[in-house]
């Protein structure tokens, strides 16, 4: 086994095809097949099954890829620390980020990595909570702005910033709440609140347990435009932070109040257990002046 099967076997796995994985590695398709075959033999077990629309890995081969995208990725890290420098970082770095974060946070630092540090390729995903732990777990995120993160020993949290939450409602409701409001204004209100286990969604609904209150979630959605969207057609209220809100309300599409006492975190998340690069070094410097810079301009509230 070396590092040419590894590659070719992560990327059949990727495309779900023999065709396609030979296109994107610019390889003869028989040359795949053979170097798959020397490699199932080699390790006695059958790594994928081969149908007629591709292929579908066995759970051997599930297994493998999970191993060769951590070796692959090894290689690819060690490869990029050797050549690099502290004023000129080389190699690629991943970012995850829920999709409220994703929104005010990937243009403005793609833009500032390519001018920075061009020498850096950013792999840049979105998702819920679990999706974006599971990723850290794995080596697969390299770094992740999280709501409320689960502690873990080997994980470390630095707080970005903090924002007030708004409870958010169309021009059409006639019944919103003066500011501020409280856990009691949402009774009986039909809601649309961010899919579970969106961390802000946990913490509001740990805030109206404790209030005996049940929530009435009459429909769920995993983005911030969507919500916006059933909002703005009076169909339910919703819950959201100033800086996915404050351009609608000022425009007067949106109209907000206020909620007591609920407040959300976005934290940067790391790992401690391992060495970093200088690649994701620089990018984690430049996430700290995104928010630095994004909080000056008001997009988080009125700055201090």
């Amino acid at each position: 086994m070396d590092l040419r099967q590894l590659q070719y076997f992560s990327r059949i796995a990727e495309s779900g095809s023999f065709r396609e994985a030979a296109a994107r590695a610019n390889v003869a398709q028989s040359a795949l097949s053979r170097h798959m075959r020397a490699l199932e033999e080699e390790l006695g077990v059958t790594l994928m099954d081969r149908h007629a629309r591709g292929i579908d890995l066995t759970p051997e081969g599930e297994k493998l890829k999970r191993r060769a995208d951590s070796i692959l990725r090894e290689v690819e890290e060690t490869r990029a620390e050797m050549t690099a420098t502290t004023t000129s970082p080389r190699g690629t770095v991943t970012i995850g980020a829920s999709p409220t974060t994703s929104r005010l946070l990937y243009a403005r630092l793609a833009e500032a990595t390519y001018e920075r540090f061009p020498g850096i390729a950013l792999r840049m995903t979105e998702g819920v909570s679990y999706f974006l732990l599971e990723g850290m777990d794995t080596g697969r995120i390299d770094l992740a702005i999280m709501v409320n993160p689960e502690d873990r020993d080997y994980l470390s949290n630095e707080e970005l910033v903090t924002e007030k939450v708004y409870l958010v409602g169309s021009p059409r409701h006639a019944e919103m709440p003066p500011a501020p409001c409280s856990v009691a204004d949402l009774a009986d209100r039909p809601m649309v609140l961010f899919s579970r286990p969106s961390g802000g969604r946990t913490q509001l609904e740990n805030i109206a347990a404790a209030h005996n209150l049940a929530i009435d979630a009459r429909f769920e959605a995993g983005s911030p435009d969507v919500i916006k969207d059933f909002v703005s057609r009076g169909l339910a209220y919703a819950m959201m932070p100033y800086s996915s809100v404050f351009k609608e309300a000022e425009r007067g599409e949106l109209i907000v109040s206020e909620f007591n006492g609920f407040e959300l975190t976005r934290t940067f998340i790391r790992r401690t257990d391992r060495p970093s690069t200088p690649a994701a070094d620089a990018i984690a410097d430049l996430i700290r002046d995104a928010f630095k810079e994004m909080a000056a301009e008001g997009v988080f509230g009125t700055p201090a």
